[in-house]
């Protein structure tokens, strides 16, 4: 049995446990970014946070191949593109390539290593959109809206899905990531809108 069917052998548990986990994810991932890039969450507790995040990453990652996989071009999108940019990114950049290293080597996690390269260069492509629509917020809303979400990688995991390499479930687990994501990136939003909001007031 896979470490997915030991760990997981219910599907009424499993289904839950792995979306949820993906969102946890995503939204920790996210929470550190808005810490330092926005600055609307705590900085120490986004440090504190990240080797949780990692650790829990690598788990993820060691449960399937496929799991591994997905997770992996994430990673791989985001150090390609340089966005390892605060303490708190490295801190959990670390973790996670210290653990996957050490998995690795002594076989206990392995990767399917065509999507791997498949999926990199879609998160590649997600990460180039997104930068270049951040920086042209008058494109067309279509464009903008396909590149701020991120829907290459989203379409390359739909693809795998459709030919029969993956299951359903990494495809709703990615969405859900995606979801907490741009959840905890919303409410930021929202936190720095009310910030300001309070300081005019105050000036007033």
């Amino acid at each position: 049995m896979t470490p997915e069917e030991v760990i997981l052998s219910s599907a009424t548990v499993y289904f839950p446990f792995f979306i949820a986990s993906y969102m946890v994810l995503g939204g920790g991932l996210k929470y550190i970014d808005d810490a330092f890039d926005e600055k609307t969450y705590s900085k120490m507790k986004a440090i504190l946070l990240s080797p949780v995040i990692a650790i829990f990453w690598v788990f993820l990652m060691y449960l399937s191949p496929a799991s591994a996989t997905i997770l992996g071009a994430i990673f791989l999108a985001v150090l390609f593109r340089n966005k390892v940019d605060n303490i708190g990114f490295h801190v959990g950049a670390i973790a996670i390539f210290c653990g996957l290293t050490a998995l690795y080597l002594f076989k206990i996690i392995d990767f399917d290593w065509g999507p791997l390269v498949f999926l990199t260069i879609a998160g590649v492509f997600d990460e180039i959109g997104n930068d270049y629509v951040d920086a042209h917020p008058t494109i067309n809303r279509m464009v903008f809206l396909f590149f701020e979400y991120r829907f290459v990688m989203k379409l390359a995991v739909l693809f795998l899905v459709v030919a029969g390499i993956y299951g359903l479930e990494y495809l709703l687990a990615f969405i859900g990531f995606d979801l907490a994501y741009a959840t905890v990136g919303a409410y930021s939003l929202n936190l720095k809108k009310h910030h300001k909001y309070n300081l005019n007031n105050f000036h007033l």
